[in-house]
């Protein structure tokens, strides 16, 4: 039975952050229920706070330990997507700043949920077993419904958290349904137990296959890839915008994080066998995404598709199954970070008077905010992966580790190819936006205003957007550290 001391070494970001989102709600109801003014913009702001503390707390005092639990690890990998999930719920409060004032109702409670689902995300970097696995994506989910519904007086948020339960629940019973299954055959639900009848295992059986594959449709329901994909499109654009970009990156990070310890290290060795199931995958979530991606109208629609296209990146690291590989995408997700969540907040300023999302409101941005217009060059580029843009070594990373895989597995080298055209696909819809912006007709010719926090959160995107193409090597060299931690010492026992 481990000790309180032990859990807390693992899971305190975990414990801090629910003490602070229960620390909001007695706030709340001290403040008198506070929705439209005053007591709502106090927990707004100890939420930011908070989340600021913890994610200083985790660079200043927590390190990385080589101790593995039956309950869970605190290794360099999930230090690392510990602070990169307190990061981006970082950028999301921030993001609903500008936001918040369409709320008819549940400002206060809306950072609540935020927390929660963060609690679930940070967890889910270092749980070490199945039930654990379950528990934490659950509570993630679960708080995520709520945020996509969060707007009562918009239809298409009830109807986007609707279609988001129904789909979640459909994940949910897959996964549940998988782990059985890997039970059955192995006895184990820890990670290190199920490692090792595997590794003693000299062929496979069939009904473990099955479990494990049950268990990725599961978890590619979170990643956002083909054919798992539908819930994408409808619920990105129905979703309040800052839900939205909290979805896109936190919840794709979150399958991310699981599948890469389904891969790495429940598989282990035995992952080669899966590399063509996986780069099957990769390949298909390439062309939906990218060519899904060229008729949208709608800007959040359209993101909804780059993020599917750019699963399909990241399922190709998987695939690879290379040190190099797990390096590259703890690299590109954190590109992702930031590209991402500058693209979200210019969607959020520029419909700032309405939940009106089509792209018609970014025609001639750049004759209304040349700022504005500026970091959406930015973001777009850096998502299309074209230098000088993090996004382009981010991209060069994955090329690079899946084309020394193919040495070892030739079937890698038509995906790679795949790839390399659809970068040049996106390239043409991400400039069509662009040209929206700089050679549209604005359809509103008044001036946009941005906050002073506004601006400074927007010139940080584009600052880490340029600067991580050129100073690139100490979050390589942190990514290597995770990626290291992650294929090194595996668990032994259970």
């Amino acid at each position: 039975m481990p000790s309180f001391a032990e859990i807390m070494s693992v899971y305190g970001l975990e414990f801090g952050l629910g003490a602070l989102a229960m620390l909001l709600i007695v706030v709340d109801l001290i403040t008198g229920r506070g929705r439209l003014t005053g007591p709502a913009d106090v927990v707004r702001l100890l939420a930011l706070g908070g989340v600021s503390g913890l994610l200083i707390y985790s660079f200043m005092f927590l390190h990385a330990s080589g101790e593995v639990h039956a309950f869970g690890q605190l290794d360099a990998f999930a230090l690392y997507f510990k602070r990169f999930f307190l990061a981006t719920t970082l950028f999301t409060l921030l993001l609903t700043a500008p936001y918040e004032a369409r709320f008819s109702g549940g400002r206060a409670e809306f950072p609540v949920l935020v927390l929660l689902t963060a609690m679930g995300m940070c967890m889910l970097s270092s749980v070490g077993d199945f039930v654990s696995l379950f528990v934490g994506l659950e509570l993630v989910t679960i708080s995520l419904f709520l945020l996509t519904a969060w707007r009562p007086g918009l239809p298409r948020s009830i109807e986007a958290g609707i279609k988001f339960v129904i789909i979640g629940a459909v994940a949910a019973a897959f996964l549940v349904y998988g782990i059985a299954f890997v039970y059955g055959a192995t006895g184990a639900l820890d990670f290190a137990g199920v490692s090792a009848a595997i590794q003693s295992m000299a062929t496979m059986p069939a009904g473990l296959k099955f479990g494990l594959l049950l268990v990725l449709v599961g978890l590619g329901f979170k990643l956002g890839a083909v054919p798992f994909h539908i819930w994408i499109p409808d619920v990105y654009q129905g979703a309040p915008t800052p839900v939205t970009a909290f979805l896109s990156v936190g919840s794709k990070a979150a399958g991310v994080v699981l599948l890469m310890r389904l891969v790495y290290t429940v598989l282990g060795p035995a992952a080669a066998e899966w590399a063509g199931v996986l780069g099957g995958l990769a390949a298909i979530t390439l062309l939906m995404g990218n060519l899904g991606a060229i008729t949208q109208t709608d800007l959040k629609r359209f993101l909804g598709y780059s993020g599917i296209a750019h699963a399909g990146f990241l399922l190709l690291a998987l695939a690879a199954h290379s040190e190099a590989s797990a390096s590259s995408i703890l690299f590109y997700m954190v590109t992702y970070l930031f590209a991402n969540m500058a693209a979200f907040l210019v969607i959020i300023v520029v419909s700032r008077t309405s939940d009106d999302s089509h792209m018609d409101r970014v025609n001639g941005l750049a004759e209304r905010s040349p700022f504005l217009a500026f970091v959406l060059l930015v973001s777009m580029l850096s998502l299309a992966g074209v230098p000088p843009f993090a996004g382009f070594v981010a991209k060069f990373m994955i090329l690079r580790a899946a084309m020394e895989a193919a040495l070892h597995n030739p079937a890698l080298y038509w995906i790679v190819g795949l790839s390399l055209v659809m970068v040049v696909v996106s390239l043409y819809y991400y400039l069509c936006v662009l040209k929206r912006v700089y050679f549209r007709e604005p359809e509103d010719k008044g001036v946009l205003e941005i906050s002073g926090s506004t601006k400074a959160i927007l010139l940080l995107c584009v600052i880490a957007t340029i600067g991580l193409a050129i100073f690139f090597n100490p979050l390589v060299e942190s990514a290597n550290a995770g990626a290291q931690s992650l294929m090194g010492a595996l668990p032994q026992g259970h």
